[in-house]
């Protein structure tokens, strides 16, 4: 027992001390040398997965459940930025049906919030299949997926894709609705799709 009480603990940093924003700044009148910029999720680098032309509809409906999967890797809410890059209308001032209800899409840190509530059976799921794809009258895509959600369950959900026209990801698949479904892949909300 002596032995282990020699052994150093290590201190913890506060993050004044890690951020490179923090670390030199002047000291405030409460002790605290934080400016919140790290504290912000909008300051964090591009996800490492984002839209390709390469992909198909089903390839980007799959790299979006595993970045759920793994959420918080490479850092936190890595997943639901991957979300967020693969949204057609994210940034956009007008309303969107995106989680199947009226919702605002312009900020990035309510997106958080709303993807964490609405795709909650997808965050750290063991496993999807996609079941089908198929084209809409409208040239939309629909792909139905049954994933796995933390505890086992199973879950199914309809994720409307479209290709988009213009922009940094002209020609790539996104997201234009994801929705909660029953076994049948039925939903109040894929009428209003």
């Amino acid at each position: 027992m002596d032995a282990l009480m020699e052994v150093p603990i290590k201190r913890f940093k506060p993050t004044s001390e890690e951020c490179p924003f923090c670390r030199d700044a002047p000291v405030k009148e409460n002790g605290s040398k934080c400016l919140g910029i790290c504290r912000n999720p909008q300051n964090v680098p591009g996800p490492l997965v984002h839209p390709h032309e390469m992909q198909d509809a089903a390839d980007a409906v799959r790299l979006q459940i595993n970045a759920l999967r793994e959420n918080n890797e490479p850092r936190n809410h890595h997943g639901v930025q991957v979300m967020w890059e693969f949204s057609v209308e994210s940034g956009n001032m007008e309303r969107s049906r995106y989680f199947g209800v009226s919702s605002d899409m312009y900020h990035y840190d309510h997106f958080i919030g709303k993807a964490l509530k609405y795709f909650a059976p997808m965050v750290r799921n063991r496993g999807a299949t996609i079941e089908d794809v198929a084209e809409m009258p409208d040239g939309r895509t629909m792909v139905k997926v049954r994933v796995q959600d933390v505890v086992g369950e199973d879950t199914r959900w309809v994720f409307i894709m479209v290709k988009r026209s213009f922009g940094k990801y002209e020609g790539c698949w996104q997201s234009h609705r994801i929705v909660q479904t029953d076994e049948n892949y039925e939903s109040k909300y894929l009428a209003l799709i």
